[in-house]
C-alpha cells in the first residue's frame, strides 16, 4: 500500500511563499517515507527494528548489557553472535541529511519566525536522535500558516516492546476556521471533572492545543495508517509533554475520504429503516468530526503515565480504545452544558459502530492497524450482548440508550488495564475476544466495499 500521498490544495488563501514553503516539505515527506518503508515488515513482529528470529528473551539479555538495544532510535542488528545497536543518524545518514537540507531551505523561504526556528532545531535533531528542542519549538507553532511534523514518533509497528519509533510526515495549511470550531469542542470536554482510580499514577498535560489543516503531503506511518488525527510529542515523552503540553492535528483530506468512501457506506448497508431514518448525511458528517476531536482530545484528559511501560505492546490496544470511550462518555457533560444534544450523541454512537466496522474491513490491507480493530470488536461485542445491535430483516437496529450503558461498563473495565493492570492480565483480558467471529455477523453488509483501499 502506498505511504506516500500528496493533495491538491483546496486553501484558496494560501499565499506563494507558504506554496513554496510546503513544496520542500513535501519533498522532505517523500524521503520519509522511504525511511518508513524500510522499517516495516508485516511478517515479523519486531519489524525490521529487530533481526528476523530474534527473541524477546534474548534482547532483554542483551540489552542489560547495552541499553541502547530497546533505544527508540537504534536499529538492532547481528554482528556476529552479538546483537548492537545502530542509532538511526547512521542508519539512515544520507537521507536524513537529505531531509535536513530540505527542512533548513523551507525555513529560509518563510517569513513566520516560530516556523523557521522549529524546521532548523528539526533539522539539526533528526540528525543527533534527539527530538526535545524542535518538539518545544514545534508546540509553539500551533498558530503557524503552515504546519509540518518530520521525524520518528509513534510505535505502532513495534509489537514486541512498543518502544521503537517509526518515520512519518506530513505538511499542510491551517484551515482557521474549523480549527475555532473544533477548539470548543476540544475545550469543553477537556473541562470534563474524571475521577482517577487509587493508586493510578496520573499525568496532569499542560495543555492540548489543536490544528485543523488541509493536508499537502502525507508520508510513512501516518499514511500507511491513514490516520485521521494524530497527537504529538508521543506518549513516550510524558515528561515532556506534562511541561509543554501537546497539540493534535486533524487531517481534513482523509476525514473527508474516511467518511464519504466507508463510514457513509457502512451507515447506509448496515442498519434498518428507522435506524437510518434519524439522520442525515450531514448529522452523520459533523458526528465524525466531532467524534475524532473528542478522541484526540481524551488522549489528554485522561493520560497515565506509566501505562506504556506496565502495558508494552499491549498499550495501543487498550488505549486507543480507551479514548474513544472516554469521548462518547464525556458527551453527557456536554449535553448538561447545552454544548452537544442528545440526537448528537446518538448520531456519534452510530458512527462509533461505523468507524469500528471501517477497522475491522481495513485489517486485509492494512494488518498493522489490528490495535483499532480489536477495539472496534470489544465495541461491538458490548453493543450486541446489550442488546444495542438487534439484527432485523431491513438491517441492524441500534439502541441508543442500550448502547451508552454498555459502553459505559466497558470504559469502566478498559480503564483497570490502563491506570493499574499490568501487560499478563491485560494479555489474558484480550484473549477472551475472538475478533473475527465478533465481526462475523457484518460480513455481509460489507461485501462489496473497497478493501483498505487508498485515497
Amino acid at each position: 500500500m502506498p505511504t506516500y500521498f500528496s493533495f491538491p490544495s483546496k486553501n484558496e488563501s494560501s499565499i506563494a511563499e507558504e506554496r513554496e514553503v510546503l513544496e520542500k516539505l513535501s519533498q522532505a515527506a517523500k524521503i520519509a517515507s522511504v525511511l518508513y518503508e524500510s522499517q516495516k515488515n508485516a511478517g515479523h513482529p519486531g519489524a525490521n527494528f529487530y533481526p528476523v528470529g530474534v527473541t524477546k528473551k534474548e534482547l532483554e539479555f542483551a540489552a542489560r548489557k547495552n541499553p541502547k538495544i530497546l533505544d527508540p532510535y537504534t536499529i538492532v542488528e547481528r554482528k556476529g553472535k552479538e546483537l548492537v545497536a545502530v542509532p538511526y543518524s547512521v542508519k539512515y545518514k544520507k537521507e536524513l541529511e537529505e531531509i535536513s537540507g530540505l527542512l533548513k531551505a523551507a525555513a529560509s523561504m518563510s517569513s513566520d519566525r516560530g516556523l523557521q526556528a522549529y524546521l532548523r532545531s528539526r533539522a539539526k535533531d533528526l540528525l543527533n536522535d534527539n527530538y526535545d528542542k524542535s518538539n518545544i519549538l514545534w508546540l509553539k507553532t500551533k498558530g503557524s500558516a503552515v504546519g509540518c511534523v518530520i521525524g520518528a514518533f509513534d510505535r505502532y509497528l513495534d509489537k514486541l516492546f512498543f518502544k521503537k519509533r517509526a518515520f512519518m510526515a506530513w505538511a499542510g495549511i491551517l484551515d482557521q476556521k474549523l480549527t475555532s470550531e473544533m477548539n470548543r469542542l476540544k475545550e469543553l470536554i477537556l473541562t470534563t471533572e474524571r475521577a482517577f482510580l487509587p493508586g493510578a499514577n496520573r499525568a496532569r498535560i499542560a495543555n492540548t492545543e489543536i490544528r485543523v489543516e488541509d493536508t499537502a503531503a502525507f508520508s510513512g506511518l501516518a499514511a500507511d495508517f491513514l490516520f485521521v488525527g494524530n497527537n504529538l510529542p508521543s506518549s513516550a515523552d510524558i515528561d515532556l509533554i506534562q511541561k509543554h503540553g501537546t497539540v493534535f492535528t486533524i487531517f481534513k483530506p482523509t476525514l473527508e475520504w474516511r467518511f464519504h468512501a466507508w463510514v457513509l457506506p457502512i451507515f447506509r448497508r448496515l442498519f434498518d429503516e428507522e435506524t437510518k431514518n434519524k439522520f442525515s448525511d450531514q448529522d452523520l458528517q459533523s458526528a465524525f468530526i466531532q467524534s475524532v476531536v473528542l478522541h484526540e482530545s481524551c488522549h489528554s484528559l485522561m493520560r497515565y503515565k506509566d501505562a506504556p511501560a506496565r502495558l508494552e505492546e499491549l498499550f495501543p490496544y487498550l488505549d486507543e480504545l480507551f479514548t474513544d470511550l472516554l469521548g462518547i462518555k464525556g458527551c453527557g457533560t456536554l449535553i448538561l452544558k447545552n454544548a452537544l444534544t442528545e440526537h448528537e450523541l446518538e448520531a456519534i454512537v452510530a458512527v462509533a459502530v461505523c468507524r469500528s466496522l471501517y477497522f475491522y474491513a481495513s485489517l486485509l490491507d492494512r494488518p498493522h492497524i489490528d490495535p483499532y480493530a480489536t477495539g472496534g470488536a470489544l465495541v461491538m461485542e458490548f453493543l450486541c450482548k446489550a442488546g444495542a445491535l438487534l439484527q432485523k430483516k431491513d438491517g441492524f437496529h441500534l439502541d441508543s440508550y442500550r448502547a451508552l450503558i454498555a459502553l459505559n461498563q466497558l470504559t469502566s473495565i478498559i480503564e483497570y488495564y490502563i491506570a493499574l493492570g499490568n501487560h499478563a492480565e491485560a494479555k489474558e483480558f484480550l484473549k477472551r475476544f475472538a475478533v473475527k467471529k465478533i465481526f462475523s455477523p457484518f460480513l455481509p453488509y460489507l461485501a462489496g466495499l473497497p478493501h483498505g483501499g487508498s485515497l
